[in-house]
């Protein structure tokens, strides 16, 4: 072991210039209330995330003192069955416009930025990991200052795996060097390059409680609009 370990560690020092610190969501980040933080917008980072029906949607969020442009990119891994896999990015912040067609309802006082894909993906190698990624938006956004976070999920709740990245600038501590040995190991696992099994199934979801249709209503409201719309009728032909 650590031999691997100082195998691993010259590999980061010759790759830092194009590495991200990696997180991995077991699908605890699924609403704003419970969103991995974003210690420093500026620092890369990447949380790598597997879109089940249960964790559609998996939420970051940050804090700035001041209006300010933060880099974001998004991405799924490079797997077969992901090739025509496009997943959506939006920030959600105050000065966000009225939510519409989202998986989620935002906090109060929140609106939504959703975030055009780029015209054509990008191949992606991440050196220390040796792992291939289609990256298929990368942009600086203006936020305006206080608490906000970046939302991703599938339009059509689809399964599947994506990744979101944050900042530009590589930093590692001296923590960091006793996870490197982690991080190749669960990098490569959510690529399925260190396959367990057969790959999970594809499977289309149904919306979240909290979604927000075109309309601009949430399903959760819609439902119980049409559950008084039926009782009401009931009520109606039991009188007649």
């Amino acid at each position: 072991m650590h031999k691997l370990v100082s195998g691993l560690s010259l590999v980061l020092l010759s790759a830092t210039a194009l590495a991200h610190k990696p997180s991995y969501s077991e699908g605890q980040y699924k609403d704003s209330a419970s969103a991995w933080t974003i210690e420093d917008p500026d620092v890369s980072i990447v949380l790598y995330h597997p879109v089940e029906c249960s964790s559609q949607v998996v939420w970051l969020r940050y804090e700035v003192p001041e209006a300010r442009e933060i880099f974001v990119q998004l991405g799924v891994p490079k797997i077969d069955r992901l090739a025509d896999y496009e997943p959506n990015l939006a920030f959600v912040h105050s000065a966000g416009e009225t939510a519409r067609d989202v998986p989620f309802t935002p906090p109060e006082g929140y609106g939504v930025d959703a975030l055009e894909l780029d015209e054509e993906r990008q191949e992606f190698f991440e050196p220390f990991t040796q792992t291939e990624s289609w990256i298929l938006l990368e942009r600086k956004v203006q936020v305006p200052a206080g608490v906000g976070y970046v939302a991703a999920w599938h339009p059509e709740g689809r399964t599947g795996k994506l990744w979101v990245a944050v900042g530009d600038v590589e930093e590692f501590g001296e923590q960091d060097w006793a996870d490197i040995d982690s991080w190749y190991y669960n990098t490569r696992y959510f690529h399925e390059l260190i396959p367990e099994g057969e790959p999970p199934a594809t499977a289309y979801c149904e919306p979240p409680a909290d979604a927000i249709t075109a309309g601009g209503c949430s399903t959760s409201v819609a439902s119980s609009a049409l559950l008084l719309a039926s009782l009401a009728l009931l009520r109606r032909r039991r009188k007649r």
